[in-house]
């Protein structure tokens, strides 16, 4: 079993009319989604908390290059305690679309059991909605994350409507479940 979780960069900043669209900033609300987001994976999911783990912590992330995927998977490496050399760079991420991120995925080393993709709408939207088997994510706002299972030993043999949707988390959810641990990090739409 291979485990991938997916998760949308945070809020990124539009105060620099400009400025190129890779090197767009994360702005407050980004930057305290991301923590947020990474701190509940990390003590639901990855065994950072009092509980066991429910899946095996991740060995690398992979970012897009755009600087809010890759400050986002920055913040998240950091609540996570993992090596800065977990983290990678893809550049193939870079607004790709559903096929090129499975395309990534088939490429991943085969000796990590689970691994983080930090990258953009609408592709990671249409690439978790194109790999769950039975599962539906009605929609990724930003900083949304996706956790699946592939029912594979090899990451080069994954393949589309084969994935367990194992969860779905987005800011808004974890405001809405926590708000006293989770203030002002979603818009109230919860569309970002």
């Amino acid at each position: 079993m291979k485990y991938l979780t997916i998760i949308r960069h945070a809020k990124s900043s539009w105060d620099q009319p400009g400025l190129a669209d890779h090197d767009r900033q994360l702005n407050d609300r980004g930057r305290k989604a991301a923590s947020a987001v990474g701190a509940f994976l990390h003590k639901t999911y990855f065994g950072g908390g009092e509980s066991p783990p429910l899946l095996p912590k991740p060995d690398r992330l992979v970012s897009s290059t755009a600087l809010r995927a890759l400050s986002t998977a920055q913040i998240m490496r950091e609540v996570m305690a993992l090596p800065n050399e977990s983290l990678v760079l893809d550049s193939r991420l870079y607004l790709a679309e559903a096929g090129q991120i499975l395309t990534v995925a088939r490429d991943l080393d085969e000796s990590w059991q689970h691994v983080v993709i930090f990258g953009h709408n609408p592709g990671m939207h249409e690439f978790a909605e194109n790999i769950l088997a039975r599962a539906h994510v009605a929609k990724m706002p930003t900083c949304s994350s996706v956790l699946i299972a592939l029912p594979t030993e090899y990451w080069g043999l994954a393949e589309w409507s084969t994935a367990q949707l194992i969860g779905h988390i987005t800011p808004r959810s974890l405001e809405r479940r926590f708000p006293e641990l989770y203030q002002g990090i979603s818009r109230a739409d919860g569309d970002d």
